[in-house]
């Protein structure tokens, strides 16, 4: 099961709390999938104002409370409140934190977490994290999405576009840098399949065919968007398709791609 039964159940119990400005971000969007490689462990809900932090935290910390649950607050700032959730033998982290309204795709209404992250706008967060921490969850979940959804080069270039001091050329030498990850450290985190052998061999390949994908197709590409098929998906260009396929550029709360055809 991707999502824990711990937290799959506080999340349910605090859908009605979500809304656009107050939604479920982080791992948990990633590995919503019954195919996740992984167990997301904790959740984290995302805001666009202080404001929101304060009042969203307090309020899921009193329906928590009242619904039988432990809730005892770890660490608090005016843009980030960490609590420790327990019941009984279960215990999980949640945390409120701000976030950048500066996005690909609008905040999604979800039938189990109330409002979510778009998927693809936690993707690229997921490269942009795998830049400023070495963790193997997001080595784990960065060559998940490369495997099944789309390849990392294009997650990175796509990235680039969210942070201005980076470029894809970057990303991937910090990726290659951060993350050497010992056989020891795959049973750390709850995996479906341990095989730290093809994960590497996997990363190595990824990160290469990114540079091959920068240098030999999107040279004269614009830098830090999505490319769009016509059913608005993304997609990784090659020599063929870039001609036919559509940049998808972040905007303040994110836009809905319009894919007209001449």
């Amino acid at each position: 099961m991707p999502i824990g039964h711990f937290e799959k159940e506080i999340l349910t119990l605090l859908a009605g709390n979500r809304g656009p400005d107050s939604y479920i971000g982080g791992a948990t969007v990633l590995n919503q999938s019954p195919d996740s490689p992984r167990t997301s462990e904790d959740i984290d809900v995302f805001h666009e104002t202080e404001t929101a932090v304060g009042r969203c935290s307090t309020r899921d910390m009193e329906a928590l409370d009242q619904s039988g649950y432990r809730v005892d607050t770890l660490f608090r700032t005016p843009t980030f409140c960490r609590a420790r959730v327990q019941k009984g033998a279960h215990a999980t982290r949640l945390e409120w934190v701000y976030d950048s309204a500066f996005r690909f795709f609008p905040i999604e209404p979800d039938p189990e977490l109330g409002y979510r992250l778009h998927f693809w706008d936690a993707a690229t967060n997921k490269v942009l994290a795998g830049v400023g921490r070495g963790v193997i969850r997001d080595f784990v979940d960065l060559i998940h999405l490369h495997e099944t959804r789309l390849s990392l080069g294009a997650l990175i270039w796509a990235a680039a576009g969210k942070d201005l001091g980076l470029n894809p050329h970057f990303i991937v030498g910090e990726l290659k840098r951060t993350h050497h990850h010992p056989e020891a450290a795959y049973a750390s985190i709850k995996l479906t399949v341990q095989d730290a052998i093809h994960m590497q061999a996997v990363w190595r390949s990824a990160l290469e065919n990114a540079v091959t994908l920068f240098d030999e197709i999107l040279l004269d590409a614009p830098n830090g968007c999505f490319f769009l098929d016509t059913e608005g998906h993304p997609q990784t260009p090659d020599a063929t398709s870039l001609s036919d396929l559509t940049p998808h550029f972040g905007t303040p709360k994110g836009c809905w791609p319009r894919i007209v055809e001449e």
